[in-house]
């Protein structure tokens, strides 16, 4: 079953380039590049959250046949996943037997009292990037670096502040996996929210960690998703 997996903000599909030897034998690992990063340096950053689900969706269906797939997204990537399943419906292809939504609230969930990041200057936005954790210090003092990330980094916050939930008749057909960091401080309102999207089964797995649980607790979100395949 191919695994198509889709970055959290600022990142390249690389992050997932271990999981191909680490789920051999199970799944086949495809990661999503997003425009602007990775082998897609060069093209334009999108401009709307929509036009990056429009992109996603083209990629995934590029690679889809009659087996069954799964999709993971991790952050801006599993709010990316559920829209683009939304797409697919809407273009009447099948829908992945199993989604892995990772660190991200239920797309229901409004925060009214949330920070609109993509809107601080430099300085004050490098610093709420620092707080999150994920990127290395060394990135923050390497001004070529700075040059060139940043501007994809706040393109992503923006995309994913200016999203807007809208109310489907129908849900999702598949079952969803709910992976969460028991320190993760971005989330709003219950994670648990999410068993409203679907109407197959959702599972709720927590790991110790902030954010970025996907890298520090790496081993245990392989085994998650690897129970999630042996389970269909």
């Amino acid at each position: 079953m191919k695994l198509f997996c889709i970055p959290y903000a600022g990142s390249s599909a690389s992050i997932y380039s271990q999981w191909s030897s680490e789920l051999g034998g199970i799944a086949e690992i495809i990661p999503v590049e997003l425009a602007g990063r990775g082998r897609r340096i060069y093209d334009p950053l999108y401009r709307s959250f929509e036009e990056a689900v429009e992109d996603v969706t083209s990629i995934i269906v590029q690679q889809l046949n009659e087996n069954p797939y799964a999709i993971f997204g991790h952050s801006l990537g599993a709010i990316l996943a559920y829209e683009t399943i939304h797409q697919l419906k809407r273009m009447e292809y099948m829908e992945p037997d199993i989604a892995f939504f990772s660190a991200r609230s239920a797309p229901q969930i409004i925060d009214k009292d949330k920070e609109i990041v993509h809107t601080f200057p430099d300085e004050e936005f490098k610093r709420h990037i620092m707080e999150l954790g994920g990127t290395p210090p060394h990135f923050f003092e390497n001004t070529e670096l700075l040059e060139l990330f940043l501007p994809i980094i706040r393109s992503d916050f923006r995309i994913a502040e200016t999203y807007l939930f809208q109310e489907r008749k129908s849900k999702l057909g598949c079952d969803v996996y709910i992976l969460s960091g028991n320190q993760d401080e971005t989330t709003s309102g219950d994670v648990r929210e999410w068993d409203q999207v679907t109407n197959n089964a959702c599972k709720y797995f927590e790991f110790d960690g902030d954010h970025f649980f996907i890298h520090s607790q790496s081993q245990s979100v392989i085994e998650t998703i690897r129970k999630g395949f042996n389970s269909r």
